[in-house]
């Protein structure tokens, strides 16, 4: 049986679409990585100085860049027995993912689609 799937991706969450044989399945998968620590969604600080609260050097990039590392794999997992995937999405997720994809498992996918 041969399997497709489609995934629309950004550094938030991923949106996978499976077809195959079987039927049609979606699940979707949460990275937890956070670029701005202390921030709740959609709320800004009104205090002036707040920015100043952020760590000045690149440990903050280090663990935003782990994270996101763990939630490739995990994304990269579901995809393992896909023949082609459809890869979409906003900002530079799916570039990232595809390079990781070309690394981890080259030529296991027939088609790679990047739009």
């Amino acid at each position: 049986m041969r399997t497709n799937m489609g995934l629309w991706i950004d550094h938030r969450k991923a949106v996978i679409v499976t077809v195959s044989g079987n039927g049609e399945q979606t699940s979707v998968i949460e990275s937890n990585a956070e670029k701005q620590p202390g921030r709740f969604e959609g709320i800004r600080s009104t205090t002036p100085y707040e920015a100043q609260k952020v760590q000045a050097d690149g440990r903050q990039d280090i663990k935003f860049a782990e994270k996101l590392n763990i939630y490739y794999d995990e994304v990269i997992s579901v995809l393992r027995n896909a023949e082609s995937i459809l890869l979409f999405g906003p900002g530079e997720a799916k570039g990232e993912l595809k390079r990781r994809l070309e690394e981890k498992n080259p030529l296991q996918t027939s088609v790679l689609t990047v739009l």
